[in-house]
């Protein structure tokens, strides 16, 4: 960046109200490393829970098992589930309508219990399909609650290294010793609007490259908190984040760096835009991008021949 823009805060790892805010971008893991969330794929996750609750809610009936409907009669869904689970039963109690009481076990045309099974069962199936469609039905909306579109980014200051796992390829950087400005290694920038009065994306991402081995390529990675679908947490929150990353790499003791910890309400993020914040992260499978052995065989195998430099192609930004 050649310019800053005049709304910013001037020193922001020195502001206490910018560290608050920048809280919700940056979680600590440890004494040094820190993890940033991805905030496209923040607002990715937002759509797919908005589109979640909005089959639930359009779905609700057809799984209501008769309690909330005035002829106490089920849905459609759980009227499929509970055939499938119970399909012997319901043949049995149609069997007793039509069974001859003088002859137990027989209908009045002398049709056994086995046969007059049979065909229910030739004529109407077990109702297996429709049961497990309304089943799955219920999974894939579930998926779509705990669904995590990309890892977060992790930066581990001892051995200077920027990392994630994209589509289970291990992505890494390591940043060189001495250096004033580490994030110029991964060419961080804050994307211009489409405006020409407008130069700068207040309200978008911390945009960096990442080498990409499957590819022997770079791929571009966003960083920072998302409210919402589209807009960061705090005004400038891409400038102040580059500002932050620079110095956890370059200053030895970030003061800011004990500051971070829950993650609460700062005084200039909206209350509706804190909400948000906390929709987009709700999940209640567990996740595990970074699966402590298995990043840590990777880190081990990428030290033995660190790389410094991004690839000399570029992976198109999608």
């Amino acid at each position: 960046m050649s310019l800053t823009p005049s709304e910013l805060i001037p020193n922001p790892t020195e502001n206490p109200d910018v560290i608050e805010a920048l809280n919700l971008s940056i979680t600590k893991i440890d004494d040094d490393v820190i993890e940033i969330p991805h905030m496209t794929a923040m607002g990715a996750n937002t759509f797919f829970k908005m589109v979640f609750i909005a089959l639930m809610l359009g779905s609700a009936a057809a799984y209501n098992p008769g309690w909330f409907s005035s002829d106490g009669k089920p849905g459609v869904a759980y009227a499929a589930i509970y055939k499938m689970f119970n399909r012997e039963e319901s043949i049995k109690s149609a069997f007793s309508r039509y069974e001859d009481k003088n002859n137990p076990g027989y209908l009045r045309d002398g049709t056994s219990y086995q046969d007059f099974k049979k065909d229910q069962i030739a004529y109407h199936g077990r109702g297996i399909g429709s049961g497990l469609f309304a089943i799955g039905f219920l999974l894939g909306t579930w998926i779509l609650l705990n669904i995590a579109i990309a890892n977060p980014v992790r930066i581990d200051r001892k051995r200077r290294i920027m990392y994630t796992w994209i589509h289970g390829q291990f992505a890494c950087i390591q940043f060189p010793s001495n250096i004033d400005q580490p994030m110029q290694v991964v060419e961080a920038h804050v994307p211009m609007r489409d405006k020409a009065n407008d130069l700068y994306n207040m309200t978008g991402p911390l945009n960096l490259w990442l080498p990409y081995p499957k590819k022997n390529k770079n791929v571009i990675v966003s960083l920072g908190a998302n409210h919402g679908l589209f807009n960061a947490m705090v005004l400038g929150q891409p400038y102040y984040l580059q500002d932050f990353l620079n110095d956890y790499l370059a200053n030895p003791n970030p003061k800011w760096l004990d500051q971070l910890g829950p993650k609460r309400k700062p005084k200039y993020v909206h209350p509706l835009n804190y909400l948000l914040f906390h929709f987009s992260r709700l999940q209640f499978l567990p996740q595990f991008p970074f699966k402590k052995r298995k990043t840590e065989k990777a880190i081990e195998a990428f030290m033995k021949n660190p790389r410094t430099k991004l690839y000399d192609k570029y992976v198109p930004y999608r």
